[in-house]
């Protein structure tokens, strides 16, 4: 199972510790690794001044991939990030099983 994220962040700076969270905390959800997936999921979330993600909207195909990014993004500490708080990000996460 892999998975394959591209960021566009929606305010300037090069959004890589982004990327790297996101990726370092974000696994393919166990419940589909047997299933062939491949499937973009576009969050928009805002990052806190104390690191943690609301997320604002998912948009996916994929019902079970909507309430994973739902249940994850909030328990992801991004406090390490260095873009600016309270900022709008928009991530395209690529879910793929093959």
């Amino acid at each position: 199972a892999a998975l394959f994220i591209s960021t566009t962040a929606a305010i300037a700076g090069n959004g890589n510790n982004i990327n790297s969270v996101i990726s370092k905390q974000l696994k393919v959800p166990t419940e589909l690794k047997n299933t062939k997936l491949n499937e973009k999921v576009n969050v928009q979330f805002k990052i806190a001044e104390n690191g943690t993600a609301t997320v604002m909207n998912v948009e996916t195909n994929s019902p079970e991939l909507k309430k994973y990014i739902f249940n994850q993004f909030p328990k992801m500490k991004f406090n390490s990030v260095s873009e600016k708080p309270e900022a709008v990000y928009f991530v395209d996460i690529n879910f793929k099983v093959l």
